[in-house]
């Protein structure tokens, strides 16, 4: 957050009401002849999530017909407007700078500039740094923020000179992110691509392979959650798992936050490492599938089930055939706003199962990304680092 007391006294402070035009967006079409490949873009929250912080949104998922948008009076937001979510996804603090004209879902909200005093690059870094959950409130069981509070929200304002200065500053530095990351992209993809190469899809199966349910490669577990009641149960002994381990850019879990005691540990659900845990129950369909793997024994809660692979499966190829096959295992969850696949219907998923030998080679390729993809991490790490101090620096007028 940037605050006041930081900023230099001669800076201005203005609510974004006075500064900008706030638009709301339009609920998603339900017919499949609003939509056109050659339409004006359709901005979802999946497509602003997936970019989380850009100055340039352009690539979407959908495209809306120019007769849909005319029959039924919608204007596209312009490019250059900044967008951020308005109710359901708040607390992420997705920002973006749409790169073409577009329509938006009712979820996000658009702020086109007004003032001539403002440049739109400089307001999007602010927005950066300015979180909304001190304006959100429940609106049907969703976090939301109402236009009125959105315009009362006040930012920094010096010279428009010192604005487009400190922008360009800005968008220097997250250049080096926005490398780093698309090396760790490039990695992912590549593990991908030679999947696909070697084994074919999954659920097609080009090559032939001899298919088997996951309950046949691997002993499928169901975590669980030692009684709260029962306070010796939580302590220093081993880490019990949660989504959010799982729900993350990295191969392999995250550290727990919370661990069980040995008498936890005796109630809990365990695995040994070289196990693959699939997020199988979330708030967001989207999460559902996640996949990340052990390097350690873990305990984990009822949201997640575990793949130990049995001898004769790699656990390298295992864990990146159930990346790939994602879609799959989202296929079985139950419709519902907050995803489920049970553990009948995900251990009963039909996976390829190559001879072992091909397995194993893929799994050596793993290792080998594996290295490059830590080195890219921690690069990434160190530019983000020297984006936050410089971001920092910037909006107490240091730099």
């Amino acid at each position: 957050m940037i605050r006041r007391e930081k900023a230099p006294p001669s800076w201005k402070w203005v609510p974004l009401g006075q500064i900008c035009q706030i638009i709301g967006g339009k609920p998603a079409p339900q017919t499949e002849s609003a939509f056109h490949s050659a339409g004006i873009p359709f901005v979802r929250m999946k497509d602003l999530g997936a970019y989380h912080l850009t100055t340039n949104l352009v690539n979407v998922t959908d495209r809306i017909s120019a007769e849909y948008l005319r029959e039924n009076n919608i204007s596209p937001v312009r490019k250059g407007a900044i967008l951020l979510p308005r109710s359901g996804s708040v607390a992420l603090n997705h920002r973006a700078i749409l790169g073409v004209d577009a329509v938006i879902v009712s979820h996000i909200c658009a702020l086109e500039v007004l003032s001539s005093d403002v440049f739109n690059v400089y307001l999007y870094y602010v927005l950066t740094q300015t979180s909304m959950q001190t304006i959100t409130k429940k609106t049907t069981g969703l976090d939301a923020i109402t236009f009125e509070d959105l315009s009362k929200v006040e930012i920094p304002l010096p010279p428009l000179p010192e604005q487009r200065r400190i922008a360009a500053i800005l968008d220097k530095a997250d250049a080096i992110r926005r490398k780093r990351q698309e090396s760790i992209r490039l990695t992912e993809e590549f593990l991908r691509s030679v999947f696909l190469d070697m084994f074919g899809d999954i659920a097609m199966n080009p090559k032939g392979w001899d298919k088997t349910p996951i309950k046949e490669l691997g002993m499928v577990m169901t975590g669980n959650t030692p009684s709260r009641e029962k306070p010796e149960y939580y302590g220093d002994d081993i880490e019990w798992i949660k989504s959010d381990n799982i729900n993350t850019p990295y191969h392999f879990l995250t550290e727990a936050k919370e661990k069980l005691s040995s008498e936890g540990k005796r109630v809990g659900r365990v695995v040994s490492d070289n196990s693959v845990l699939v997020t199988c129950i979330a708030g967001s369909p989207e999460c559902i599938g996640n996949a990340a793997l052990t390097d350690k024994p873990v305990a984990f809660n009822q949201q997640i089930n575990a793949v130990t692979p049995f001898e004769g499966v790699d656990p390298y190829f295992l864990y990146v055939q159930l990346l790939v096959a994602k879609k799959l295992i989202q296929q079985q969850s139950t419709e519902s706003m907050k995803g489920m696949v049970s553990k009948g219907k995900f251990e009963n998923i039909l996976l390829l199962n190559p001879p072992y030998p091909l397995q194993e080679k893929y799994g050596k390729l793993f290792i080998k990304c594996q290295e490059t993809f830590c080195k890219n991490i921690n690069a990434l790490t160190e530019s983000d680092n020297l984006y936050g101090s410089i971001i920092q620096r910037a909006f107490r007028g240091e730099l």
